[in-house]
């Protein structure tokens, strides 16, 4: 009696599974993954519609989804991107349709049958086949599997004319993740210096909304990843030729510098990896960054933030007798979280600072040494100082002035760190403003500020750089903790086809490619940073 029980139960058992799993089929649950041969019938009977067919279906009227999610095209070549996970070996299961239902999409290849990381890295077009059955028409499309998180940008602007744009954007994380799409409408301009002067610009994003009155409200969100904001930086990696640099550099921050204060904030940014399509057209590889602003850093109203730009000499003569608005291109300066340049009143907290570094050495020593963060200034030294980053010196640097219990603390956060690891600036347009010179690798970063900090030890800053370092070189800064970081940046521009793409489309940029250059260069200059380090108060003082 109780076997029969038994037997009764499980097969109850299973029929309630299948019963389920039936209803949960038909609502359009797929599992997560396809196996190999999965598209074996559709291939054979996209090939006979392709034969049978009575014209040629315009491309224009495809809208290729995955998922049901739109995905970026590029119109010219008849190329749809879809991001994927490039480090599994398994193919993300999903239905390729086409926007509106009247157009049928079935693969003319069984990409299931090939091996994903070479189709991938190899970017590899893979063949489908778009059917309109009531003209009985269709056209041969193409789906390039990448590795790397893609952006859709459409807007009615013309990006190689208009500097300020606006329009709608999507974001597209692998498609392996639930929710892999962020969507919002957009406001934009231009960005950079010497960047601008390039064909392939960089943008900074304005995340909003557009109520039905016309009323435009700022529309934060978490993109690839990072944290909320409305607003998002597309770096467009230019002249770098192995494209790796700002990312290597952002994580090395990111791992001790940006964590190492007081506060539960992060005093850096991230980046990710993308490519981005404007209206139907590949624009190539970018780097997707978190603005660092007055959020970023929880700058309060009664908290002052402030970034160099531009490398010009700092005087409180100039600040003293220029309009704030006159700041920047006299000192180099501008102030965030503020309408317009700010006051007066708000450019105070960076006037004290110019004024000490004015200073005679007594009162230089007794005002740094309050103001300081001498875990922040040492982490800063030694990582401008191992990259070699001159570019970092007299602007890309954040000042940010924090209250705290025991008096006013300044707080200094590096950015755009591409010109690093023997990479210089060069005036030279043609080549592209960015020469390399080994020779870096061996000879000190001078900083005027923060020389002058450690040759008078204000603040004890000599022994709480010796002892950060030696905790860093055996942890975060050993050769193979590095070495792995670095392996993996190159991993993501290099095996997601990303870098080859790029530098088809933008063939007058650096793609050199180097990276042994970079391990040759960060070889010696840790040699070089261990021995400064060792004989610190001997070569502080000559």
């Amino acid at each position: 009696m109780g076997k029969k029980t038994a037997l009764l139960f499980s097969v109850l058992l299973l029929a309630a599974f299948l019963f389920f799993y039936m209803n949960d089929f038909g609502k359009g649950v797929i599992p997560e993954t396809f196996v190999p041969g999965t598209f074996s019938e559709e291939v054979r009977r996209a090939m006979q519609l392709q034969a049978g067919a009575l014209g040629q279906l315009d491309t224009e009227e495809v809208r290729l989804c995955f998922r049901g999610e739109e995905l970026a095209c590029d119109r010219e070549t008849g190329v749809w991107y879809l991001p994927v996970d490039m480090d599994s070996g398994l193919w993300e299961a999903g239905d390729f349709t086409a926007v509106g239902g009247e157009i049928d999409v079935l693969p003319l290849q069984d990409y299931t049958l090939l091996d994903k990381k070479t189709v991938v890295a190899g970017g590899q077009k893979v063949p489908f086949f778009a059917w309109k059955e009531k003209e009985r028409m269709g056209v041969p499309v193409y789906v390039v599997f990448t590795g790397l998180p893609v952006v859709r940008v459409e807007t009615g602007a013309d990006l190689d004319v208009d500097t300020v744009f606006a329009g709608n954007v999507v974001f597209y994380s692998a498609c392996s993740s639930r929710d892999w799409t962020v969507s919002s409408g957009f406001e934009a301009h231009e960005r950079g210096q010497t960047t601008r002067a390039f064909p392939k610009k960089g943008y900074r994003l304005n995340l909003i909304t557009v109520t039905p009155t016309g009323v435009v409200n700022k529309n934060p969100q978490s993109v690839l990843g990072m944290r909320d904001s409305d607003s998002w930086i597309f770096y467009a990696i230019y002249s770098d030729g192995t494209k790796v640099r700002d990312k290597f550099n952002i994580e090395l921050w990111n791992a001790f510098g940006a964590v190492n204060t007081p506060y539960d904030v992060h005093f850096g940014t991230h980046m990710e990896y993308a490519e981005l399509v404007v209206n139907g057209e590949y624009r190539g590889l970018y780097g997707i960054m978190e603005p660092v602003d007055s959020r970023q850093l929880a700058i309060s109203d009664q908290e002052f933030l402030y970034k160099r730009t531009m490398g010009r000499e700092l005087s409180t003569e100039v600040l003293d007798t220029a309009s704030p608005e006159d700041y920047l291109s006299l000192q180099g300066m501008e102030i965030k979280g503020k309408d317009g340049y700010g006051s007066r009143t708000d450019w105070q907290r960076f006037r004290d600072f110019v004024e000490i570094t004015e200073a005679e050495d007594p009162e230089f020593v007794r005002e740094t040494g309050k103001l300081l963060n001498m875990e922040n200034a040492a982490d800063l030294w030694l990582y401008l100082q191992m990259l070699y980053g001159e570019d970092n010196i007299y602007k890309n640097m954040f000042f940010a002035f924090k209250k705290e219990a025991g008096g006013e603390k300044l707080y200094l956060v590096p950015w755009d760190v591409d010109l690093t690891w023997g990479n210089i600036y060069t005036d030279q347009k043609e080549h592209l403003y960015t020469v390399y010179d080994g020779r870096k690798a061996e000879e000190y970063l001078e900083w005027p500020f923060m020389d002058r900090v450690i040759a008078l030890n204000a603040g004890g800053i000599r022994s709480v750089i010796e002892e950060r370092y030696r905790e860093l070189r055996g942890d975060i800064l050993s050769d193979g903790h590095m070495q792995k970081l670095l392996e993996s940046c190159i991993h993501q521009v290099q095996d997601s086809g990303a870098f080859m793409r790029d530098a088809v489309r933008w063939p007058d940029s650096h793609h050199d490619g180097n990276y042994d250059e970079i391990y040759e260069f960060m070889k010696k200059r840790m040699i070089f940073l261990d021995k400064m380090i060792e004989n610190m108060d001997e070569q502080m003082q000559d």
